[in-house]
């Protein structure tokens, strides 16, 4: 505005202002004793009086002025007050939305005085072309040239990964941060790679996500998980469909993906979650967890989004908020929502329809880049399908695995009929999918048990240079030695391979038996397990 005053650019009205900024700490600070703040406003408007209305005062943050408690604040306030009512000064003053209704909406007489302009965040197309008009500057003083594709990437990845603050700001900060570092390392060029590690580092999200394309890992995604999931199919191939649907821009405002996964313990819907963290953001750490029988009571619902103003815990926010704030790409496993209080459940429906939740401190926060995932042992008492693989009879192959899709699909039916009649409907209309994930077999299990084995190899070899060599025979009997129980899952064969396998392993390792380069083998010795040392 000064600029255009200067250079006489449609403001012929202006044409003999004069604007002057005036910093309120300056000008408060050092009037702790009476009438010390009354002087100066007094000599200040004095100033603006004698330039006949030419002055216009510019006030950044004007808020900190009137929000002013010193002993001797009030009466320089109020000759500010008094001046603005009877139009001798004019002023301009800028402040935060919040800030504006806490301290002047808030004084009646005050807020009369004032005619709110509301400047609105630029869209992308004008916050790249403010961009583009302040590049040749970081240009000049880094010493590196800007690619036109950084620049669009600052705009595209803040836009996406940094919700909680404001275009230009947030694009412009990125640029700025990536010439200092191109320039501590002599580059002539400040391009994608190095505004991707500066948007990694601001929204805890790795380099290599932004870098990489997402298609060809959206479209193999079911056989990325289940190279953690053992077992299924069907449910890992619907979460797969809706996350490639939203990943190529049929989305609202509303979470990436929202799931109920039914089932008994031990199926792997929390690895499930774990997988889906790991794959779509390249952490399974990238995950907050809610056990929701700690929500049992309807006051439970502040430990989630922060206690109301006057209450004791206000400042510090709510646990779910307060995460989802800080990491706003992460995956929020909702574990046993049938034990939560419907106050609590019914704090999520405008998370699942709008993408926000609205804190105890007023903020809202964006779940629009989250995965939410609910788990719940609804129904798993219904009757169980056939574990076996078995055939019975006279029955033929086909018979059999048809018989046993029947079963699947009856037990799948029967479960998800039972968490229909138990949640709240608002709620279940509001999730993507609602997925029963059947009991694991005795082949899933065993499965299981050859993934653990060849993750306790890779940890031998890693930190002890040991290898460890295990048989089809050993895993058969992992699963007799109570690896195997159709109603507990896979974590048997947890404590299973920990306690026939591992056990034995750290004594021989506490004796001096295995050492570096020997292989530690898992067989079957006249029906037994035995676990031994090998010396190539």
């Amino acid at each position: 505005m000064a600029r255009r005053i200067a250079a006489g650019e449609r403001v012929s009205s202006l044409d003999d202002r004069v604007l002057i900024a005036i910093e309120p700490p300056v000008l408060l600070a050092g009037t702790g004793m009476r009438g010390q703040l009354a002087e100066r406003m007094s000599q200040l408007l004095n100033e603006v009086k004698k330039s006949e209305g030419r002055i216009v005062l510019v006030f950044e943050e004007i808020h900190t002025l009137f929000a002013s408690t010193n002993d001797g604040g009030e009466e320089g306030i109020s000759e500010l007050k008094s001046a603005l009512a009877s139009g001798q000064v004019n002023c301009i003053g800028t402040s935060t939305p919040k800030e504006y209704r806490r301290v002047i909406e808030a004084d009646g007489a005050l807020s009369r005085r004032f005619s709110v302009v509301e400047v609105e965040e630029p869209g992308s197309e004008q916050a790249l072309a403010i961009m583009e008009s302040v590049i040749p500057l970081f240009e000049g003083h880094h010493r590196a040239r800007y690619s036109k594709e950084a620049l669009e990437a600052s705009l595209r990845w803040s836009v996406r990964y940094l919700p909680g603050r404001a275009l230009p700001d947030k694009s412009i900060g990125v640029l700025d941060l990536a010439g200092a570092r191109s320039r501590r390392r002599n580059l002539d060029e400040v391009g994608p790679a190095q505004v991707a590690e500066v948007v990694a580092e601001l929204a805890g999200v790795p380099a290599e996500r932004l870098l990489e394309t997402d298609a060809d890992r959206m479209l193999r995604f079911e056989s990325l998980l289940a190279k953690r999931i053992v077992g299924h199919s069907d449910a890992l191939a619907r979460i797969a469909a809706v996350l490639r649907r939203n990943a190529s821009g049929f989305r609202s405002r509303r979470p990436i993906g929202s799931f109920l996964l039914l089932g008994p313990t031990g199926v792997g819907k929390t690895e499930t979650a774990k997988a889906i963290a790991e794959l779509l953001f390249h952490s399974d750490s990238a995950m907050t967890r809610l056990d929701l029988s700690e929500y049992a009571e309807p006051h439970a619902v502040s430990r989630l989004v922060g206690a109301p103003p006057g209450y004791i815990g206000h400042e510090a926010g709510g646990f779910l908020t307060e995460a989802v704030r800080r990491r706003p790409y992460q995956v929020v496993l909702l574990d046993e929502i049938e034990k939560a209080h419907r106050d609590v459940l019914e704090a999520f429906l405008q998370v699942f329809d709008d993408g926000r939740l609205t804190d105890g401190r007023g903020r809202t926060v964006d779940f629009t880049n989250t995965v939410i995932l609910l788990t719940s042992n609804l129904g798993a008492d219904v009757a169980r399908p056939r574990t076996s693989n078995r055939r019975i009879g006279f029955a033929s192959d086909a018979e059999a695995d048809a018989s046993a899709r029947r079963e699947a699909t009856a037990y799948a039916d029967a479960i998800v009929a039972a968490a229909r009649a138990a949640l709240p409907p608002e709620l279940y209309n509001r999730l993507d999918e609602v997925m029963a994930f059947a009991p694991l077999t005795r082949a899933d299990v065993a499965e299981v048990a050859r993934r653990m084995l060849a993750a306790l190899a890779a940890e031998l070899d890693k930190t002890r240079g040991i290898r460890l060599d295990a048989s089809e025979q050993a895993i058969a009997a992992l699963l007799d030695l109570g690896g195997y129980d159709p109603e507990l899952g896979a974590r048997p064969m947890r404590r299973t391979i920990a306690r026939c396998v591992e056990a034995p392993i750290a004594e021989m390792l506490l004796r001096a038996e295995l050492r570096r380069g020997d292989v530690a083998t898992v067989d079957v010795e006249e029906g037994a397990l035995v676990v031994d040392a090998v010396t190539p």
